[in-house]
């Protein structure tokens, strides 16, 4: 809209003035640059996968249990925001400042590959 009044503008003064004029325009427009919002939700868990059913399972302990094997050095990301970390030898992982509510994340390994679409509801301290 704003640029359409300005094409419109210069035309007109053009016009008016002739090819000899000058022709001052100042623009007063304000740039405005907001810093990123700082998140204080929280997300974490220990991974856990079954190579057999390839079925991904997050839990508040460790899972040792069945054909579950702890994920190890996986990358777990959080869709949106980049921040990734790895999962240590239990399949841990612990990310910080992330938004409230629903998050999705995203788990890569070298036994499972890309997977999306995992949400978890993100707590507070």
């Amino acid at each position: 809209m704003r640029k359409g009044l300005l094409v419109a503008l210069v035309l007109t003064a053009a016009l008016l003035a002739g090819c000899d004029g000058r022709l001052l325009v100042n623009l007063d427009i304000p740039i405005v640059v907001e810093p990123a919002p700082r998140y204080q939700g929280e997300v974490w868990g220990y991974l856990s996968y079954d190579p057999y059913t390839e079925h991904i399972r997050l839990n508040t302990t460790p899972d040792y249990s069945g054909r579950y094997r702890p994920l190890t050095n996986a990358i777990v990301s959080v869709v949106g925001l980049g921040k990734s970390v790895r999962t240590d030898r239990d399949g841990y992982f612990y990310i910080y400042g992330v938004p409230y509510g629903r998050v999705e994340l995203k788990v890569q390994h070298s036994w499972v590959g890309p997977r999306s679409g995992v949400y978890f509801n993100a707590q507070g301290r």
